[in-house]
């Protein structure tokens, strides 16, 4: 067994102490031979423990559990993401919320809260569903707009339209925001993220997505490698350089959708979690998706059980927070590819 397996290995069982951690922190505390008992019982259907209290197999079954699962299915996917748009854009600042599609997740989502159909439609995917659509029409407006005027469609053309494409819709939900004082607190809230009080269905619904999306990315490794050394070489090499940017782009975002579309907005993840990843084990996409799988889903665990335990009852956004960790790794990407191109 290779060194790469061995520690990819031990990252997958680190990741599933963390999660087990988180379930069992809180302000309710609960040992962690009580969280493995309901845990197991959970996903096995044996027989726990008689002697635990029944409000603390509420609190672990019901409330956590599906907390801290989304979290680390909410990080695995951006993080996977940012991989991936770093990578066909070559631009370590390049990711979907750099890109605009968080923008446009949040327009569609905002929409529907601020004139009211979230409760004329009667149903709780229809903000995600508003929010996932709006993304991906995001994507296709971003490739057309770019497309448009850059044929080749060169990489700092889509970065560039993308930052415009994301200021333009940020206005436009202002501009709905300041029509509609009485959803402005509920779309702040979505603005924030967060991952309380969601139940299993989102967990239910992302976890197959994010695998799924995950897996059809990992059979771009080699492609993904190749396009880093630029189109043309990509291009001498056999890459269909178009067809294969558009696909992995809409992949990314396809990611990122479907997670913001039930969590809100959680920025600078999927920009942070790939660089330091690239970092620690190089560039080989190989290495590098499944890593960012699993470092930016125990990240996004480690950061929502900050947010819920580090001043109670008061809950932190989860959106906060990642940007406040997020934003020095950000200047710092920033800085040294300023210094390397000196």
């Amino acid at each position: 067994m290779s060194n790469r397996s061995v520690f990819l290995l031990i990252s997958a069982a680190a990741s599933l102490v963390i999660i087990i951690a988180a379930v069992a922190i809180g302000s309710v505390a609960v040992s962690p031979i009580e969280t493995v008992s309901i845990l197991v019982s959970r996903f096995t259907g044996i027989q726990m423990d008689p002697e635990i209290p029944g409000y603390r197999i509420a609190i672990v079954a019901d409330l956590r559990l599906p907390r801290v699962l989304l979290a680390f299915i909410a990080g695995a996917a951006l993080s996977v993401s940012g991989a991936v748009m770093q990578s066909v854009l070559k631009n370590p600042l390049a990711s979907s919320f750099t890109l605009g599609v968080s923008s446009g997740a949040s327009l569609g989502a905002g929409s529907v809260i601020l004139f009211g159909l979230s409760g004329a439609l009667h149903g709780m995917l229809t903000v995600p569903a508003a929010g996932f659509a709006a993304s991906i029409l995001t994507v296709f407006l971003l490739l057309r707009f770019s497309r448009a005027i850059d044929p080749s469609l060169r990489n700092n053309t889509i970065i560039l339209s993308g930052m415009i494409l994301s200021l333009f819709l940020n206005a436009i939900l202002t501009l709905f925001s300041a029509l509609s004082a009485d959803g402005l607190k509920n779309i702040l809230s979505w603005q924030l993220g967060s991952f309380a009080l969601r139940g299993m269905t989102p967990v239910y619904l992302l976890l197959p997505l994010t695998a799924a999306g995950t897996l059809a990315i990992f059979r771009y490794r080699r492609e993904l490698d190749i396009l880093t050394f630029g189109g043309d070489d990509a291009a001498a090499l056999g890459v269909p350089v178009h067809k294969t940017k558009n696909t992995l782009v809409i992949l990314a975002s396809v990611l990122t959708g479907c997670t913001i579309a039930f969590t809100g907005v959680i920025g600078f993840v999927d920009l942070a979690i790939p660089h330091i990843v690239r970092r620690l084990w190089g560039p080989s996409h190989r290495t590098l998706i499944p890593f960012s799988f699993l470092f930016g889903g125990s990240f996004m665990v480690l950061a929502d059980l900050f947010c819920r335990t580090v001043y109670p009852p008061a809950e932190l956004p989860i959106g906060a927070v990642t940007a406040l960790m997020g934003a020095p790794v950000f200047a710092h990407i920033y800085l040294s590819s300023r210094r390397s191109g000196a």
